[in-house]
């Protein structure tokens, strides 16, 4: 049985290293590229989380302030504002079995 071995030269050696160092310096920079990338959206994400909680208390007090208004509209304030009351009322009957819509009077 035979061995034989392989022979690396001078040029082989030097392209493998350099090629070795292109990957090593590819990856370190794209580590450094993601981890500058985290930090950006760590602080954005606090900068956001701050704007939701201050935009929640202000929803919170227009809710508030809706439900005040709410109560102080009553029938004698409806008409002053113009709103009438309804007379003919019409509804639309389900019990109709057909392909169309119809309105009944």
């Amino acid at each position: 049985m035979q061995t034989t071995t392989l022979k690396i030269n001078n040029i082989n050696r030097k392209s493998i290293f350099w090629a070795l160092t292109a990957v090593l310096v590819l990856l370190l920079s794209s580590y450094f590229c993601f981890i500058t990338q985290t930090i950006i959206n760590t602080a954005s994400y606090q900068s956001m989380e701050r704007k939701i909680t201050a935009l929640n208390s202000e929803i919170s007090g227009l809710e508030s302030q809706y439900i005040s208004l709410k109560r102080d509209v009553d029938y004698d304030l409806a008409k002053e504002l113009g709103y009438v009351e309804v007379t003919a009322i019409k509804f639309v009957d389900k019990s109709i079995t057909s392909q169309t819509l119809s309105l009944v009077k």
